[in-house]
Formats: C-alpha cells, structure tokens, sequence
C-alpha cells in the first residue's frame, strides 16, 4: 500500500473515532517514515484528544521541525493549553496567526487565556472581535465575547452575543444556558424561564440548569406584591425537587452539583423584605450536602489546634477593595484587633485590586489572591487556623462554596449580606446589638452573636467640598430633594405608595433615584411601578421622580450636599448610605422593620441620640417625611444635632473588644 493510502486510512480511522487503530497506523507509518510530517502532526493532535499533552507536545514539535504550519502551531497551542502553559500556548497560536491570519479558533483561543488566565480584559475582547470580522457568526467567539461582557457587568451586550452565537449553534445547551443567566441579571423574569426551560427540556437532569431555573423565580424588581410570595413558594417547590434529584447520592450528579455551587445565588430572596431562615435553612442544606459528598475529607470539623502564641484569624472575601462589605464591618475589624493576641490570614478570592486591597494585606501575617477553589481550600487548611470570618455569604461565589466546608473548628459569618446563611457548616452570625429586634435569634441558623452598638469601627469619611451643584445633575434649584438613591431593587411595591402621598402635602419635591448599573429595563421596571403609583392619585410621576444616571463614588457623595431630606428605603435600611448621609449632616427619615436589615439606620439614629427620625409606622414615616421636607428650620435643627453628635458612631473600641472576647472564648472551648 502507498504511503498516501496508509495515511488516508489512518486519517478515516481518527475522523471515525477510531482512535487506537489510527494511533497505530501512525506509528507504523513513523517507523518507516520518520521525518512525514502529517503522521507526526495527526499523531500528536490524537495524543492531545487522549489528554496526553506531553505526547502530543513532543509529535506536533517534531512535524513543526520539518514544516512551519499554522494548523501544527494551532494544535500545539491547544496541547499547551491543556498543560496550562499559557505563555506557550500563547506564542503558538501567535506563530499560528502569523502563516494564517484569517484563522479564526486561533483568536477565540486566545481571547479565552487572555481572559480566563491572564486577566487582559481588554485583549480578549479584541481577540474575539477580530475572529468575528474573519467570521461573523463564529459561534465560539461570539459566545466567548458575550461571556466576557457579561462577567464585566454589560449584561446588554451579552446577550446581543449568547443570541448572535444561537443563530449557529440554536440548540447549544451552554450557550443557551448563559444566555438564561444574563436574561436572569437583565431582570427579564420570564425570558429566563423560558430559555432555560429550553436547556431542561435538552437535559432534563442537568442540576445547574434546575438550580438556576429556581433562582430565576425570584425577580430583582416585583411587579406587585402578590409575586413576592408567589416567588418564594415556587424557588421553594424547585429547591425541594432539586433535593430529591441528588438523592440517592449519585457521583457524576454530586460532581456537576458541586460545580454549579456559587455560580448562582438567591442573593434578591433577602430583598423580598421577609423572614428567610426556612428557605435559607433548605438552601443551605442542600449545598453542604452536595459540597460534603464531593470533598468528604474537608466536611469534618477539624481539631481545634492548641493556642501557642497567638489565635489564628482567617478572613475570606471576595471584597478586599473598595466596597462597602470591606468598608464596614470588616475594615475596622482587621485594622483594630489586637494583633498581640490574634494573628490574621486573609484569603481573597476575587481579582480586584486598589489601595484597600494593599491596606488589608498590611493587616495580615499572611494574604493571599488566588481564585482556586481546590488550591485554596487546601491551603486554609493546612494553615491550622483557630477560626475563620466570612465577612459575607450569599454574594462572592467562591465563598460559598469554602463556606459550605469545614476549614476551621470555627466558622463565622458578618452581615456584608445581612441575612441567615442557611448552612450547618457556620456556627456564628456576628451582629449588631443596636440592629438586632428582641427576636433576631428566630431569624438565623445560625447562633446570634450581638456585638455592641453598630459592632463596627467607623471612622468619618474624607468629605471634600465639591463644586458640583443641582445644575451639574440638571435639577432645579427651587426644588424640595428627597435623596433616595439606593439599590433599585430595595424598593418594594407595597411602599410605591409613600412617594405620591409625600408630594401631594410637599410643593415643588422631586424624589432621587439612581438608574441600575447594568440594565436600562430593571430601570424601566421600576419607574413604570412608580409611574402607576403617582397615576393612582392623579398626579404626573414625571414632575416629582428624577433618574439619575448611575454615578462614580465622587459624584454620588456630592448629592448628599445638593439633597435636602434622605429617605430610608423601607424594608432594607441603608448602611453605608445612611453613614454617609450623617457624615454630610443631612436629614434622615426611617421606618425599621422587625428584620435585622430594615433597621441599620435607626442603628445609627439611637447610637447619636436622633431618636426623633425614627418612625414606627408607614403613616409616621411620610408625616416625618412631610415635615421636615415642609420646615426649612427643622431641616437646619436636625442638620446641627447630627454635626454636633455624629462622632459618636466613630472609633467605638467597645465593638473590637467585644469581639476579641468572643474570639478566645469560642477558641478555649474548643
């Protein structure tokens, strides 16, 4: 047979699948031919489909040596890559492009480690949009270049993508899949559901499909308040399906489980304004039961090690930046505890870095970036530690996951998301005693721990004096401003109510809000909610409502100059806001609820003696409202009373001692 025929016979095989008898084709032909460089090039892209990249690596390099080829060089970059050296894998696919510039998988791939591994943002994207002006429907580039937009926040051009990529591949279940989550983060409630039900409908026992498919019952704005707990009773229903679909405990469903860990989060469920242990309490048990059948050797509670020196301290987050999770309570916590007695490990698992980044480290004996969850886990183990504080849980997907382990004898949780984490891997829920109702015990899984007044260390904000004014954001000077710029989705519908009530008995008002960040149609949702409200008592919402486009920190902090009155939301009381508001003197109206988070500011109310801005009914609340707004004297009164007693939320040692008792009485009981 011509050597042409061995090979073409050999190449049937590889393309049929037929994987060993093509190998051995191959390496006949080699022993007769060792210098023909398809057999050596096809030999090594085989090794590189067995996984065996070591191979593949020594062939594919043999063939180059005997032709420079882009394919070669393409499939060298793809061996490399499967070693994870992303450096070589780089430079082959860039000699690829160089003897073939219209080759486009070379761009995707290198858009994916540019993203992926290298953290180049903007060189993948460039990659992926010069693979699409070779082809414009590539499906790989344009579902790379969505998934892209969407991890950095700009949710409408990822899902122009995710569609453009279902043009080629309509039943890709991956794609189909993204393109539910980003439906998910643009609010569109039902688009989600239905393209997801598409991906169910393809894999009926997919777990991250049906995991997100219950997340997805709960919308980010409600369209009234019956689909508050509609919402809730159906994400219950799912959760509990969910459960039933692992059990009997089976190892290729518990490993995708275990992968779907953290990817999605019911972080909107703490919004809805209601008790969320028992919800939380089915969540939470569900994850450490998938995360415990997979990693059995991290779900024992370790030993607690003896104390030597001193007591080991591990913080992880997502959050070491400028952030308001690192602002308060954590900020304060890691720069103030005595670190005579306590030594302090962080864990960072995100990417972000800023001077708060560099800040934290400094607290620390030992800081680390790395977004692995198996080589973390491993590390915060094998660092012994006493215990360990989840600043939050419910919002950094990595933390979760960490968290639904037993890393330390210990596991706390603060309330950078304040609410009950559900998970029988965490012990304690460090609170504050001023926030707390009489009940909060009811309210967690956890063991409430109320540390004393706000239970964080404060210092004032660095206020700058600006010269923005009410025409640099296109307001009239002659309006009343009523600053409600917050989080949109902490507005519920039930109290859409207050705002036409307060503007029929204020002239000349105009309420603030702040546009969302990444969806003009969350925006939307929310207005026309509004909109209704202001219909239903004959008044044209357009007069009173302003939507501010999303601002940076600088141009957020001067509305606090411009605004007259800050309205708390009802239902998710502002923290940072509120500390904010009080560090510009301004006058603050709140309503708390019987839930921890509807209470923060009239926290920070009692604690500098400002009792008379806090209300006990909705009917109170828009009176105060009213008032103040009506009585430029009182606005003035209540603005000096909070100048002159504001420092007393600031540098409240009381918090950091109460907290280091609590540290080494849980340590010593072991």
């Amino acid at each position: 047979m011509e050597t042409s025929d061995v090979l073409k016979k050999a190449i049937q095989y590889h393309q049929a699948g037929r994987l060993i008898e093509a190998e051995n084709i191959y390496q006949e032909l080699l022993i007769s031919e060792p210098d023909n460089f398809y057999a050596l090039h096809y030999l090594g892209v085989l090794y590189c489909q067995y996984g065996n990249y070591d191979k593949a690596i020594e062939y594919i390099k043999k063939a180059i040596l005997i032709k420079s080829d882009a394919h070669a060089y393409y499939n060298l970059g793809l061996a490399y890559q499967g070693k994870r050296f992303f450096d070589k894998a780089i430079s082959s696919y860039q000699n690829a492009l160089k003897l073939n510039p219209h080759m486009a998988d070379a761009l995707v791939n290198l858009g994916i480690i540019f993203f992926k591994y290298e953290i180049q943002i903007d060189k993948a994207i460039e990659c992926f949009q010069e693979a699409l002006k070779i082809n414009a429907e590539h499906p790989e580039a344009n579902s790379n270049l969505a998934i892209v937009f969407q991890e950095t926040g700009n949710i409408r051009e990822a899902i122009k993508y995710y569609k453009k990529a279902l043009n080629s591949k309509p039943e890709s279940p991956e794609i189909l899949f993204n393109l539910g989550t980003a439906l998910m983060e643009e609010g569109k409630q039902e688009e989600a559901l239905a393209t997801l039900n598409k991906v169910i409908k393809q894999r009926p026992h997919s777990f991250i499909a049906r995991f997100a498919h219950s997340i997805a019952q709960i919308p980010i704005i409600h369209k009234d308040e019956s689909s508050i707990s509609s919402s809730r009773k159906n994400y219950q229903n799912e959760l509990i399906e969910l459960k039933n679909m692992i059990y009997p405990k089976n190892s290729s469903r518990i490993e995708e489980a275990s992968v779907a860990i953290g990817t999605i989060q019911p972080f909107y469920l703490a919004y809805q304004g209601l008790n969320d242990v028992e919800l939380q309490r089915l969540y939470g048990d569900l994850i450490c039961n998938i995360m415990s059948s997979r990693y059995p050797e991290l779900a024992e509670k370790p030993v607690m090690p003896d104390i030597q020196e001193r007591i080991r301290i591990g913080f992880i987050s997502g959050y070491f930046y400028n952030h308001s999770v690192w602002k308060i309570p954590i900020k304060g916590w890691m720069e103030k505890i005595d670190k005579e007695r306590f030594e302090l490990f962080g864990y960072y698992t995100w990417t972000k870095d800023d001077d708060e980044t560099k800040t934290a480290a400094k607290y620390c004996k030992r800081f680390l970036k790395n977004n692995s969850f198996e080589k973390l886990s491993q590390i915060i183990r094998n660092d012994n530690l006493h215990i360990i504080i989840y600043p939050e849980i419910g919002m950094d997907p990595l933390s979760l996951k960490l968290a639904s382990l037993r890393l330390a004898p210990v596991q706390c949780v603060s309330w950078g998301h304040p609410t009950t984490t559900g998970l029988p891997s965490i012990d304690y829920f460090l609170s504050s005693a001023l926030m707390e109702p009489p009940d909060g015990d009811t309210h967690y899984t956890e063991k409430l721990v109320r540390l004393p007044n706000l239970s964080a260390y404060i210092t004032p904000l660095e206020t700058q004096v600006t010269n923005i004014n009410r025409q640099s954001f296109n307001l009239p000077d002659d309006s009343l401003l009523y600053h409600c710029c917050q989080s949109l989705y902490k507005f519920l519908p039930q109290y859409d109510e207050i705002f036409p009530l307060i503007a029929k008995r204020v002239n000349n008002c105009r309420f603030l809000f702040s546009e969302h960040p990444k969806s003009e149609y969350i925006t939307e949702q929310l207005r026309l909610r509004l909109y209704k409200a202001f219909d239903r008592l004959n008044l044209h919402a357009s007069d009173y409502i302003t939507f501010l486009p999303f601002l940076d920190n600088h141009r957020y902090n001067s509305l606090y100059q411009i605004a007259d009155v800050f309205l708390d939301p009802i239902g998710w009381s502002g923290c940072n806001s509120a500390i904010e508001a009080i560090n510009f003197n301004l006058p603050i109206v709140t309503f708390p609820g019987n839930l921890m988070r509807s209470r923060d500011c009239s926290a920070i109310l009692k604690m500098i003696g400002l009792e008379e801005c806090i209300t006990s009914t909705l009917e109170e609340y828009i009176d105060l409202a009213v008032r103040i707004g009506n009585d430029c004297e009182l606005r003035k009164s209540i603005s000096n009373k909070i100048a002159e007693n504001k420092y007393k939320i600031y540098y409240d040692m009381e918090c950091i001692k109460a907290l280091e008792n609590f540290i080494e009485s849980v340590v010593k009981r072991g």
